[in-house]
């Protein structure tokens, strides 16, 4: 029926079925679309090469990071994003976008619009984290625009119960118009585990590029602790290319990419000898990595904030800790690594959660379910 078109641009990336795009989303997103027969085409836009390092000259700041923010909620740079989809031919009755960089609604009025997300600005600003030295009028500028774009979509999907709460609350969307729909691991093939796990073996897994938005700081003080109780624990830390001051247990391994096939062995493995997840965020939209490592029958140990808490349950596959606190994380890790019978039992719930509506292809069910219903937002 390939009733969608998607678009991919901005900060998610260009390049729709890159392992790089929306953190890695994007090409099992749209293969589960390929397979459900909704997806019509994916196109990536980006704007053309002068006027985008234009405007990076006119928001360059020494902080990367704050320039990296400046240039992206730049209302000039959305626009010329939203011309470069404008440009794109050959579309299909519905139209979707993945993110909030561009507003389909503004260039292609005649058409049904729904954008996806995994997080929104609002809930970001609310964390606390990551806005250091961005300019107010900035901030202004991208949150009125995520507002004006969603309440122009025929629909908004999200990952999370949480979100479609936000985007409802903070941005006025209405209700009936919000659709939790959920988001999927990214894994080319779901793990076959023949092999019981040796639950005794406190060895810790914590996987995170961005070491100190992930909680990464708050994880090594908590381990030391750890190591006081259980001198066998070890710690094994995947993302960050170096960190200084590792306490002793803690293994680094650097960035390990799914691309790479001799890399996603190592992480395979990882995944495999790990009896124990932990993810202690300050900010995290979503979070597949816990999700992934689930499916590899570990409990998870994660922020009790945003999404996180829909998908782990205390004492039912993991455990929820206080945002920051390095004595309820290492609390929690110790009572869970000494009990290996718990973590077996939480091991294999956590699997079952996954496999129940954590797949891409159960989230494009969903997806299709709304964009064909006859008595839906998508009817008229």
């Amino acid at each position: 029926m390939h009733e969608v078109t998607v678009f991919v641009g901005g900060s998610t990336g260009s390049e729709p079925y890159s392992p790089r795009t929306w953190s890695g989303s994007s090409p099992f997103l749209l293969r589960a679309m390929e397979s459900a027969d909704l997806l019509n085409k994916a196109v990536g836009i980006r704007v053309p090469s002068l006027s985008n390092n234009l405007l990076l000259a006119k928001n360059f700041s020494r902080n990367r990071a704050v320039w990296r923010k400046h240039f992206y909620f730049d209302p000039a740079y959305r626009k010329a994003l939203t011309q470069a989809a404008s440009r794109v031919s050959d579309t299909s009755p519905i139209l979707m976008q993945i993110g909030h960089m561009f507003s389909l609604p503004e260039v292609f009025p005649a058409h049904k619009t729904v954008s996806y997300h995994d997080g929104n600005l609002a809930e970001l600003l609310a964390s606390g984290f990551g806005m250091e030295g961005v300019s107010r009028t900035r901030i202004d500028q991208a949150l009125r625009y995520e507002e004006q774009a969603a309440k122009q979509m025929t629909a908004v999907f999200t990952f999370s119960e949480y979100l479609r709460q936000s985007f409802i609350k903070n941005y006025g969307v209405p209700s009936d118009r919000v659709f939790n729909v959920g988001g999927g691991i990214n894994l080319e093939e779901l793990p076959e585990l023949t092999l019981e796990k040796d639950y005794h073996a406190a060895r810790i897994l914590f996987i995170g590029t961005e070491f100190t938005r992930k909680g990464g700081p708050q994880l090594l003080k908590a381990f030391r602790i750890v190591r006081q109780s259980i001198p066998s624990a070890e710690l094994h830390i995947v993302g960050p290319m170096q960190l200084n001051d590792l306490p002793a247990g803690a293994v680094l391994h650097g960035h390990l990419s799914k691309s790479d096939p001799e890399q996603r062995r190592k992480l395979d493995s990882l995944f495999r000898e790990a009896t124990l997840f932990v993810l202690p965020s300050l900010y995290e939209p979503f979070g597949i990595a816990p999700l992934e490592a689930m499916l590899y029958r570990l409990p998870a140990v994660v922020t009790d904030a945003w999404a996180l808490r829909e998908f782990v349950i205390p004492g039912v596959n993991g455990a929820l800790v206080e945002k920051g606190s390095v004595e309820d994380l290492a609390t929690k890790l110790i009572q869970l690594l000494s009990n290996p019978d718990s973590l077996a039992e939480m091991g294999q719930r956590g699997r079952e959660t996954v496999l129940s509506r954590y797949t891409w292809p159960s989230v494009v069910d969903r997806m299709a379910a709304i964009v064909r219903s006859p008595a839906g937002c998508f009817s008229s």
